[in-house]
């Protein structure tokens, strides 16, 4: 699978809001839908992008370089 423009806002959105749950609601999907797509951006970059914790998440070195290309192209 290729990442789309939606992948790239969920990610943003996710990255932004320090939550799956948070971002998920910005871009107007269910928390399942976001998660399935976040561990398939994931899977594709073959690398981890956010480092789960209790309450939230943060960027990986990886991904602030997506998030960083991201805003870029958005």
């Amino acid at each position: 699978m290729r990442m789309d423009i939606a992948d790239l806002r969920l990610f943003l959105a996710i990255a932004e809001a320090g939550s799956i749950t948070a971002g998920a609601t910005q871009a107007n999907l269910a928390l399942g839908s976001a998660s399935e797509r976040l561990r398939t951006i994931e899977a594709d970059a073959g690398t981890l992008l956010l480092n789960r914790h209790p309450r939230g998440v943060s960027l990986t070195e990886a991904g602030a370089a997506l998030a960083h290309h991201a805003r870029l192209i958005l």
